[in-house]
């Protein structure tokens, strides 16, 4: 499809993290953006704000005179907007396919990976921002410097956070790919963690000549994924990590309650002190990530290193929501795949704060998968609240429910255990179990959030 033959695009689940940030770069673009989706949020306003033309809910009549559909992942086959666009022979496009059709003139950097992936392509945002590279950014969180998912810059490069969970990042073909793991998700739609591999070999095998991988040498499936893909002419390799001979490493590691700190190197030589303002292992991976990025593009130690100090976060990553006058600080995070809740629950550990978890299970399927996984990665935390499952639009499946979670947890834990299937009554809840000094921390990719937030509110 040529996109300079277009002039009106319309946007189905327009309200995702992704389809959203899509809609913004049309937008700035100056093509006319509308869309529809069953509930209003932030992003959606935002856009109304910029111009797009957003419908409640979904209807045929909201197609009749677009030139093309955009249809998100979770919007299903008998949708009446993708019906009525195929009875007007209405090209109809997923979000992946059109991103590629953006992306792929451009000198994309793309990061992919099951985890680490919106705070790694933020910080490589930040990175290019800060050195005045004015860069197109696309990513699956609301980076604060620039208070939005997306932004359209003049710049060379574009960062993108790519999404594997339904294959569509192997219609991109990136100047300069950043592997930041390869764990076990997704395995839904791949069926298996060979077949999830084999598309990262492809991902890989599709760089441009002359173009960049970075990748997560401590990771030994992104080792093994890096050994068996074609390169093309002129790939430059370059590893990042702590525990193995990488190019980009870190030594001398400090944590703090919210911050961290290390002495970057490259090649064994050392570049400086990178401080930052994050904690966890994880993060430190991340910016050793960005930090390889910026070293590949030319960019100097120290405005790496500014930048990364300066970095302001991303919403729903770790974030601080508020505290109590009793000290009762609550804390939101995305988290909702076990590496990733296991990793910030031993963040929170450092805060030396009694912690209460709130979990919101993501997905039938991906509860279902990863069960023991996910008992693991919580079993330990002081007092652990559960909810139901966030479907994100999958249809449930029989004797999967967050009933489920609670029941095996129950029998894993000599510690207080709790299922609230009704979100809303959480907040009093915690009224009654929260006490001086406590740490809350509500997990999970759903709209887990507004728990806290209302205790907050109610406190």
């Amino acid at each position: 499809m040529n996109l300079s033959k277009i002039q009106s695009l319309h946007f189905t689940g327009i309200g995702g993290i992704g389809m959203s940030g899509l809609a913004k770069i049309f937008l700035e673009m100056g093509y006319r953006i509308s869309g529809s989706d069953l509930e209003e949020n932030k992003l959606i306003h935002n856009l109304k704000d910029k111009g797009a033309i957003i419908y409640k809910g979904h209807s045929g009549k909201y197609v009749k005179d677009v030139d093309a559909v955009v249809v998100s992942s979770v919007i299903p086959p008998d949708n009446p907007e993708v019906q009525e666009a195929r009875k007007r022979n209405i090209p109809l496009l997923s979000r992946g396919k059109l991103l590629s059709l953006f992306a792929n003139k451009r000198n994309a950097i793309v990061v992919s990976g099951t985890y680490g992936k919106t705070t790694t392509a933020s910080l490589i945002s930040s990175i290019l921002l800060y050195a005045g590279k004015d860069p197109t950014i696309i990513i699956g969180g609301e980076l604060k410097e620039i208070q939005s998912n997306a932004r359209l810059g003049k710049g060379k490069y574009t960062v993108i956070e790519s999404d594997e969970s339904d294959g569509s990042f192997l219609f991109l073909l990136p100047k300069i790919s950043v592997l930041t793991s390869l764990g076990n998700d997704h395995l839904n739609y791949y069926g298996s963690q060979e077949k999830l591999s084999q598309a990262f070999v492809q991902f890989v095998s599709s760089l441009k000549e002359g173009g960049g991988l970075i990748t997560n040498n401590d990771d030994a499936r992104l080792r093994e994924v890096v050994r068996k893909a074609f390169l093309s002419s002129g790939v430059r390799v370059m590893t990042y990590g702590i525990n193995s001979l990488a190019d980009v490493t870190a030594t001398k590691i400090e944590f703090k309650k919210f911050t961290s700190s290390y002495v970057l190197t490259y090649k064994g030589k050392t570049l400086g002190k990178i401080k930052l303002p994050l904690s966890g292992l994880y993060n430190i991976y991340d910016s050793l990530a960005s930090a390889a990025v910026g070293i590949t593009l030319g960019i100097s130690k120290d405005i790496i290193s500014r930048a990364l100090f300066s970095f302001q976060g991303i919403k729903r990553r770790y974030e601080k929501v508020g505290h109590t006058a009793s000290d009762i600080l609550v804390i939101d995070d995305f988290a909702y795949h076990p590496v990733q809740i296991k990793a910030v629950l031993e963040t929170s550990r450092s805060l030396n704060r009694r912690i209460i978890a709130i979990f919101q299970p993501h997905r039938y399927t991906r509860t279902k998968l990863l069960l023991p996984q996910l008992i693991h990665s919580l079993k330990e935390v002081d007092e652990l609240i559960l909810t139901q499952i966030y479907s994100a639009g999958e249809k449930p499946i029989p004797g999967i429910d967050g009933k489920l979670l609670f029941d095996n947890l129950k029998k894993e834990r000599n510690k207080p255990t709790f299922y609230l299937p009704i979100k809303e009554e959480i907040p009093n809840f915690l009224k009654k179990r929260a006490r001086k000094g406590d740490l809350i921390i509500t997990l999970g990719a759903g709209d887990i959030r507004k728990i806290g937030e209302d205790y907050l509110a109610k406190n």
